[in-house]
């Protein structure tokens, strides 16, 4: 005859074995995970800056098609055109005045599509919208996986594209 023992439902648990095995294996799937993550990051860091100048090309080339005047987007050196992108830019009407000042990230570069110097250029839009100069922008940060590009043509419209230039080393 056997005698069957219920325990209480109290005591049901994981033995310590169990959660040292659970939480290994939760170790492992993390540390893989750490390093695509950061590319993920990264990325969304570099797309949020790519369409904050974007927004600053749009609103150049708005203010110039508004005014009837020049407006202008270039790197911001104490309220000045001077500098370099990755420390700051603005869009300028054709009075001088400052309209909008857009901040940067630190870790963020800004470089030509090639990647070999920093961008410094002035964009002017014409009285049309029409923009001064085809220019791309490429937005980097330092050992990613990935970049962003702001490809901007003559009629001044941007587009923004993954992946289209060479980050500097």
């Amino acid at each position: 005859m056997t005698i069957a023992v219920s325990w209480p439902r109290r005591f049901w648990a994981f033995s310590l074995i169990e959660l040292l095995t659970v939480l290994a294996v939760m170790a492992v799937v993390a540390s893989l995970a750490a390093p695509s993550f950061r590319d993920l990051l990264h990325s969304w860091r570099l797309r949020a800056e790519a369409n904050q100048m974007i927004s600053a090309i749009w609103l150049a080339r708005a203010t110039a098609l508004r005014s009837g005047k020049k407006a202008m987007l270039c790197p911001l050196q104490q309220h000045r055109c001077a500098g370099l992108y990755q420390d700051g830019f603005g869009v300028f009407n054709a009075e001088g005045a400052l309209l909008h000042r857009y901040q940067s990230r630190p870790e963020v570069s800004v470089t030509n599509r090639r990647g070999t110097h920093s961008e410094t250029r002035a964009l002017v839009w014409d009285a049309a919208g029409l923009g001064s100069r085809n220019m791309t922008f490429l937005f980097c940060i330092k050992n990613a996986q990935v970049n962003w590009a702001v490809v901007l043509n003559r009629v001044g419209r941007p587009r923004l594209r993954r992946d289209w230039g060479v980050c500097p080393v």
